[in-house]
């Protein structure tokens, strides 16, 4: 019980550090907001222009759309965000005190994907918000408030992707550059934009290899009804299987990279 307390402790030290230098860019967050309401914006002049019969009014494309900017932001941070602030740890020369401190450096870079994740919720909720004060967008109710635990599922099926390309940039130092691409990729994949039956065969099946679909599909329609082909707790399932599976598997991958950092005595270069 000490043990998890300290380490516990010490992943909450990591959590406010992460907080204490965003929160120094006094504009930062508020930047982020003006982009996140210009992506609004864009989105709801767009659905006024959408007459197809999968969208029966210009209200249930952007209703669409904006669970995909909310979905967007949590990649974004997850996928974007906390393998960057690793980067900057090793940039800095700061990444060397976990390595040698008890905490050691795993359980360190793990500890760096929290404050992403946590920040990307605050702002999921903000976007649905400025969505429904500025745009009208509606909600269901009460079957939304259901979307947070569900957005924690999806996080946790998430998280084995930032982990993995964390590991990435510790044995490769230049591995950014592969989380745009796969944001990009899931963009389409996942339909966050657009149905994912607009996709065509060839790469249609990578819509269901992955736990993005499922986690959009899921919120959509909790937060906006839109309706699912099937069964809810299919998909639930969906998220928690990948949660379970990839977890483990990323997180050896990760304590390999740290391994072969070490043994090249490359871990702390950039």
């Amino acid at each position: 019980m000490t043990l998890v307390l300290r380490y516990g402790s010490a992943a909450l030290g990591i959590v406010r550090r992460d907080f204490a230098v965003f929160a120094s860019y006094r504009l930062r967050f508020a930047s982020q907001v003006a982009s996140t309401l210009f992506s609004l914006l864009l989105f709801y002049y767009v659905s006024k222009l959408v007459r197809v019969n999968m969208f029966p009014s210009p209200d249930d494309y952007f209703a669409f759309a904006t669970v995909g900017v909310v979905i967007f932001g949590v990649l974004t941070s997850t996928l974007a965000a906390a393998p960057a602030t690793l980067r900057q740890e090793l940039v800095a020369g700061t990444f060397e005190r976990l390595l040698v401190s008890p905490f050691g450096g795993v359980a360190g870079t793990l500890s760096m994907l929290v404050f992403p994740f946590a920040f990307a919720l605050v702002h999921g909720i903000v976007t649905l918000l400025l969505a429904v004060l500025i745009f009208g967008l509606p909600v269901e109710w009460p079957s939304s408030v259901l979307a947070v635990p569900v957005a924690l599922l999806g996080v946790l099926a998430f998280v084995p992707f930032a982990i993995v390309i964390s590991a990435a940039v510790l044995v490769l130092k230049q591995a950014m550059g592969a989380s745009s691409f796969l944001i990009a990729g899931i963009s389409v994949v996942a339909g966050l934009y657009f149905p994912v039956a607009l996709l065509p065969d060839w790469i249609a099946w990578a819509s269901e290899v992955q736990p993005f679909t499922p986690a959009v599909d899921l919120l959509r329609h909790l937060l906006v009804g839109t309706p699912l082909e099937g069964s809810p707790w299919a998909e639930v399932a969906k998220l928690a299987t990948f949660a379970a599976v990839l977890i483990p598997g990323s997180v050896w991958v990760l304590t390999h990279a740290v391994r072969v950092g070490r043994r090249r005595a490359t871990i702390t270069e950039y």
